[in-house]
Order: C-alpha cells, then structure tokens, then sequence
C-alpha cells in the first residue's frame, strides 16, 4: 500500500511537471517504471532532455566531469541541441534533481527561461518552497531517496561477472524463455560444448530434419569426413546426376587428376570443340609450349596476325632485336623518330649529359632545367646557391646547411637560408633543420601559431612524464581530471 501511494504520488508530481515546463528540445523527458537484472524496482521518474551534458542530470555530482565526451561531437549529431545544455542546467531554473530530493512539485511562480552559458558547476541546495500551484493544494511528502548502486545477487546455477558486474548461468547451464538458468541436457548421440553450453552432434553423426543426431552412413565408393560428418567420393570417383559416385573413366590421351578427379588432356594434347583431346601440331618456326600446350614464335619471329604465320624479324639502321620480347628497339645513344619511324642519334646541348639507360640528355650537376611559357625544356641554366647552402646529392638543387631554415618570399619562392634560433630548452632536431623542446618542456605559440618557445611541464600529484618528456600522464590506479574546456588539470583515484 506504501508503495502504491508513493506511486500515485510520483504520478502527481510528473503529470504537473510536463504542464509546467515546455515541450519544446529542451523539457523533461518521462522514464517508464522498470525492474533492473538484479530484481529492485526503479520507480517513474523524469530527467532532461538527451544532450552532451552530465550535470544536468539526477545523478550527477561534482566529483564528476561535466560532458559525456563520446556524445561531444556536433558532427556526429543531427542539431545543436544534443551538445546543448538544457536550460534546467541553470541554478535559477534547475528544479528537477531539487524537486526530486526535496519532494516539492512546483513553484510559486514560473519565469521565461533566460540563455545561459555552461561555464559554472550548478548548485544543488534546494531553493525552492511552496506547494503545488503557488502555495495552496496538494502538500506532498518528501520522496525517499533511491541508493544510487545496490548489491548484485545472482540466482540459482549463476556467477557473477567481475569484468561486466552481471550474472551470467553456470557451466553446463543455459538461461531459458524466464530468465532461469536451467541444466542443459543433450540427447542421444550428442555431447555439451563447455564454450557455448550447446548441444552438438557426436562425430560420425548428423542433425537431422527432426533435430535428431542420426548417424551419417556413406554409400559405395564414398568415405566419412570426420571434420564435416559429410560423406565424400574416393578418390578416382565423381557424383553423377543422381547423387552416386561412379567411377571416372578419361578417354584416349587423357589422365586423370587425383586432386580434382576430373580428366585433363595429356601433354602436347588440347581439348577441342567436339571435347577430344587432339595432337597440337606446330608449324615453321614454332615451338610447343610444354606448360599450355600452346604454340609460339621462335626467338627472332613474331606472328603474322594476318596470315597467323611466325615471320622473321628485321630490324632497321641503329636497332637491335630484344630476345626477350621479339622487338626492335633503338640503339643506345638513339631515339625513335615516331613521324619517320626511325632510330635518330640524341643531340645533347651545353651542359647536358646523355643517359645510356633512357637515351634522355639530362642536366649536368650544378644546373637545373629551364623550360619555355608552354613547359617545354629549352636547355640548362646554373643554379644560384644562397649563402649558408649546399648542392643537393644529385647536384639538382639547393638545401640549406645545418643550423639552416629556408626563406620564403611572398610567392613562396625560396631565397634563401636564415639562421635558426634555438630558444632556452631547446635544441636542434635531428636533421638540424628545426628546433624542438628538450624533456620536460612544451612548445609556446603566440596568436598566430608560431613557435616562440619553451616552458616548463608542471607535473601535477600522482602523475608522470611520457617516454618523450613531452606530456604528462597519470600514474597506475589514478584518471586524469579535466576543467570546462576540456584542458588537463590533475589525476583523481580511480
């Protein structure tokens, strides 16, 4: 009966509620009574709207961070008010956790809620008097308070989970239509699977239409798997149309292949149209390929598609004949002429080399490339070297020395080196070419996000540096605690 009138009660109070506040994103959301696993009743309630935000929730406290960073993400979500606070978030119109603790039900008067920005920890202590409707009606006790954890106990033939704190059947059981973890008993020709708590069928057997392990019986010419209790042809037989397995019998230059019991013809042999295998015969310089059983041009022809015969092949002035492909191909030191088809000897210009492996003229070392308005190369000019620079490895470009940066102009055409300047706590990184921040220092930036420095890492209590010295972590058995922003701020036990 005491709990039938805390009920009816609670029913009051959530009716008066969705009448006071707007149903708009930001109003309270209604939960249905349920049972949790572990059998305790959880009574109707309201909360706020789903958003981003912990604190404006029941069961908040300030030892907890503010967000739910996994919902944090404007992009994941389809409008601004699931990363939204709700404007009960705000200690002048948070009435649900002060109402739910206090047991009031409404105010004596209701303001337009005003904009806020989340940037406090709500105050929870009860502001707020009066009864329902603005002080004459209904006096409504206060509610008793929930325990926010209750201890699991797990029923008959289960254990409890430390990993997932839920109760989960006992070896050899299974959980049935009421939630009961009931023994598990296997039929005839059966056994138990210690990993799933499921029935399978002994080898040798096979579930059957009826659900039944019936034993698997192979007719003639066929053999057991024990892995797929399937029956299988022997070797040297293949199922026909009715499901027997009949011998195979190859024709005339045929074997027969024990890997897939099918007939292939014999070497030098190709199946033809009619499905008999016929001598392949080749012709003038030809050879048999013992690998397809096909017939190829010999080295130094090349088939005729016009006629199918193997023609030699002549190669012309400043060629030679490839063995590899049966082509002709330029010389070193010459190039084909695609308008004439010919081999043409390659001119180089000053200061140019000529490459034997591409037949291309390249820039000597020391000068690069000059190309013309439509990017065709016109020959070679000098490379000018800045002050405080070097010839790269090919002698194709410049880079600046050790202790060096590049300068750019507005264009970002390169002009030249500049000397790096290594900041207090700071050194050269490995190619010289930048600065970073010795262990324990992090980089500074100013407003535009250059690096102007190092300052120290403040290592807060039961925290530790990274392997780099770069950032701190918290140590074994402590979190790290976070501030509005997001910004780390220390380590709490965990």
């Amino acid at each position: 009966m005491k709990k039938l009138k805390l009920g009816l009660i609670f029913a009051i109070i959530l009716s008066i509620l969705i009448t006071v506040f707007p149903t708009d994103s930001f109003a309270y959301v209604s939960v249905k009574g349920y049972f949790r696993s572990d059998g305790t009743y959880v009574s109707p309630h309201v909360r706020s709207s789903p958003n981003a935000f912990k604190f404006d929730n029941y069961s908040w406290t300030p030892s907890q961070g503010l967000y739910n960073p996994s919902y944090y993400a404007p992009t994941k979500n389809y409008s601004s008010d699931w990363y939204t606070p709700s404007y009960i978030t705000d200690p002048y119109y948070y009435l649900g956790k002060s109402l739910y603790e206090s047991g009031q039900s409404g105010l004596s008067s209701y303001t337009t809620p005003k904009p806020i920005t989340p940037f406090y920890i709500p105050s929870y202590s009860p502001s707020y008097s009066g009864t329902v409707g603005g002080g004459t009606g209904i006096s409504v006790p206060i509610l008793p308070t929930l325990p926010k954890t209750a201890n699991i106990t797990c029923g008959e033939n289960e254990y409890l989970s430390t990993y997932s704190n839920t109760c989960y059947c006992n070896s050899g059981y299974k959980k049935n239509s009421v939630g009961v973890c009931e023994k598990v008993v296997c039929g005839a020709n059966e056994y138990l699977s210690t990993y799933s708590n499921i029935c399978y069928c002994n080898s040798g057997y096979k579930r059957n239409s009826f659900d039944v392990c019936e034993q698997v019986i192979c007719g003639q010419n066929e053999y057991l798997s024990t892995y797929s209790n399937t029956c299988y042809c022997n070797s040297g037989y293949k199922r026909n149309s009715v499901g027997a397995c009949e011998k195979v019998i190859c024709g005339a230059n045929e074997y027969l292949s024990t890997y897939s019991n099918t007939c292939y013809c014999n070497s030098g042999y190709k199946r033809n149209s009619a499905g008999v295998c016929e001598q392949v015969i080749c012709g003038d310089n030809e050879y048999l390929s013992s690998y397809s059983n096909e017939c190829y041009c010999n080295s130094g022809y090349k088939r005729n598609y016009n006629t199918g015969k193997c023609e030699q092949v002549i190669c012309g002035e400043n060629e030679y004949l490839s063995t590899w492909s049966n082509e002709c191909y330029c010389n070193s030191g010459y190039k084909k002429n695609y308008s004439t088809g010919k081999c043409e000897k390659v001119i180089c210009g000053p200061n140019e080399y000529l490459s034997t492996w591409s037949n291309e003229c390249y820039c000597n070392s020391g000068y690069k490339t000059k190309y013309d308005s439509n990017f065709n190369k016109i020959g070679c000019e000098q490379i000018i070297i800045p002050l405080n620079a070097s010839l790269n490895y090919s002698g194709s470009d410049w880079y600046c020395n050790s202790g060096y940066k590049t300068q750019y102009d507005s264009k970002f055409n390169r002009i030249g080196c500049e000397q790096i300047i290594v900041p207090p706590n700071a050194s050269l990184n490995y190619s010289r070419s930048d600065w970073y921040c010795n262990s324990g220092y992090k980089t500074k930036y100013d407003g535009n996000f250059n690096k102007v420095g190092c300052e120290q890492i403040i290592v807060p209590s039961n925290a530790s540096l990274n392997y780099y010295g770069s950032d701190w972590y918290c140590n074994d058995g402590y979190k790290t605690v976070y501030d509005n922003y997001f910004n780390k701020i220390g380590c709490e036990p965990q």
